[in-house]
């Protein structure tokens, strides 16, 4: 339930902040108090499509092939069993030979699916192994606080890690809501791995290029 109320209360402006900047109207006319829209540098942007997606988490995450998405055993999210959805085409089994022109109404909760469980599995092995993405995390404690040493470290990590860049103070700010539940209480070290993991993974910025 914690989980849930944090990722619908943060996500939405998370993906606002990956395509917006601040900014105000030049002559002080027609300023609704919105952010400008930040214009992309490319005409078209594209989404990852299924091998694309996996390949990236593969390497932002250091997982292996089967370590991305595996859907109850049946087979790989993004290769077997949610392909179509993810953009691919299928012309061995089901006669589809290029993919389909647009996007499924799973396609999103598609991606979340990929991107939570990579994160739930990088984060369970730096657990339970030496770490490799969440050196700076305790596991066995509850998540640093904003500000704290560990806190940026980590999040820096992901956003070098997914993104190719640091994080900008303001969004620092925002994932540090992630490091409390509902209730301002801190929630586990392992839960705020995960949360602050999925937040920047299913970003704009990382889902597009």
């Amino acid at each position: 339930m914690i989980t849930r109320t944090l990722l619908h209360s943060l996500l939405p402006a998370l993906v606002l902040a990956s395509g917006c900047r601040d900014g105000g109207s030049g002559d002080g006319t027609g300023d609704t108090g919105a952010e400008e829209v930040q214009r992309a540098q490319r005409g078209e942007l594209q989404w990852k499509r299924n091998a694309a997606l996996q390949r990236d988490l593969m390497r932002a995450l250091e997982l292996p092939e089967d370590g991305v998405c595996n859907e109850l055993g049946r087979g790989s999210c993004t290769r077997e069993v949610h392909h179509i959805a993810l953009g691919a085409a299928d012309p061995l089994r089901i006669g589809l030979y290029e993919p389909l022109p647009d996007t499924l109404v799973s396609t999103p909760i598609v991606l979340d699916r990929v991107v939570m469980s990579a994160c739930v599995n990088r984060a369970n092995l730096d657990r339970g192994g030496a770490p490799v993405v969440f050196t700076e995390l305790d596991f066995g404690e509850k998540a640093p606080a904003e500000g704290d040493e560990a806190f940026t470290a980590t999040v820096t990590a992901l956003y070098r890690r997914l993104l190719s860049r640091d994080p900008e103070p303001d969004e620092l700010t925002l994932l540090g809501g992630l490091a409390v539940d509902d209730a301002g209480e801190p929630v586990s070290a392992h839960d705020f791995a995960v949360l602050t993991c999925f937040a920047i993974g299913t970003s704009s910025e990382f889902l597009f290029f």
